[in-house]
């Protein structure tokens, strides 16, 4: 027997079983083979199976509450802030105000104070420092200064989840006192810095700081003598005239990329500055001490 077509608005989006049933689908309907059930309540035709993080949250939209919103880590990725590969298979984390917690299959309940979360498209989810305060119990100092930084920076291409003020997201941490994590989320935003452009930077930055040497400026415009532009490094030392620059595979694998960065450098060498290249070996392991090494021989020959 041919199956009956859905309804047009259920094509193509995953729906509740009550929206069906509204619209005429039949029970039976509702368990063919071409139907799945991502969620309870919920079906969606099989060529919208999930494959990102979007699509898996659109699923259960339809069995949302109203006062459901994704949260956590969740709501951090949705607004591009990068998170460890560690919580790439996590369930959804969605949260409530007054509601029972979810325990749906695949799903983390909380419950957490009123957010007045945002819409991201069709999704309500928690405000991007919201999500911090609510992840700071699930990540470790360091995975929260990134969090930082990039909140902070240009990383994400949600004008809501960039260019957030450190003193805002420290006063956030501040009115949440005595909420799970957060002593380690203050002590991390001590140690996050604007205009940070990457991951890599962030863990560059803090394996200066925690050899001891100064801090460095973070992608701040240099000038040479006669005024002319050099160009803005990663980090760098101003009276040592000294640049620090990490070197991803994109910077070598790009044609474009990589004749930018040779004319970078040469501007800065031959203005007097030294040009350090890192690459992800030297963070880690005896190349980092030997990075630090050089980095801290050289600010002792500058004086």
């Amino acid at each position: 027997m041919r199956r009956r077509p859905l309804p047009p608005e259920l094509v193509r989006r995953p729906f509740s079983t009550s929206a069906a049933r509204r619209a005429g689908v039949s029970a039976d309907r509702l368990q063919a083979r071409d139907l799945s059930s991502p969620h309870r309540g919920v079906r969606t035709t099989a060529d919208t199976q999930p494959s990102l993080l979007v699509e898996r949250c659109l699923e259960l939209l339809p069995v949302l509450r109203d006062d459901e919103s994704f949260a956590h880590v969740t709501a951090l990725a949705l607004w591009d802030v990068p998170l460890p590969h560690r919580l790439a298979t996590e369930p959804l984390h969605v949260a409530c105000v007054e509601s029972r917690q979810s325990r749906r299959p695949g799903v983390r309940g909380h419950r957490f104070p009123s957010d007045a979360p945002r819409l991201l498209g069709d999704l309500p989810v928690a405000s991007p420092v919201a999500a911090m305060i609510q992840a700071a119990r699930e990540l470790s100092l360091d995975e929260l200064v990134e969090v930082g930084d990039s909140l902070a920076g240009t990383w994400s291409q949600h004008p809501v989840a960039r260019g957030i003020p450190v003193a805002e997201l420290s006063a956030a941490a501040a009115d949440a006192r005595g909420r799970p994590g957060i002593g380690r989320l203050r002590d991390a935003l001590q140690l996050v810095r604007p205009r940070v452009d990457s991951r890599r930077e962030t863990t560059l930055r803090l394996l200066v700081i925690r050899a001891g040497l100064p801090e460095p400026d973070v992608n701040l415009k240099k000038f040479g003598a006669d005024g002319s532009y050099l160009g803005k490094p990663d980090l760098s030392y101003e009276g040592a005239k000294l640049a620090l620059e990490f070197q991803g595979d994109h910077h070598r694998l790009d044609r474009e990329t990589w004749r930018r960065d040779l004319r970078r450098r040469e501007r800065f060498e031959d203005a007097g500055w030294r040009v350090v290249l890192v690459s992800d070996d030297d963070l880690v392991g005896r190349a980092a001490v030997e990075l630090i090494s050089r980095v801290r021989a050289h600010l002792r020959r500058s004086g």
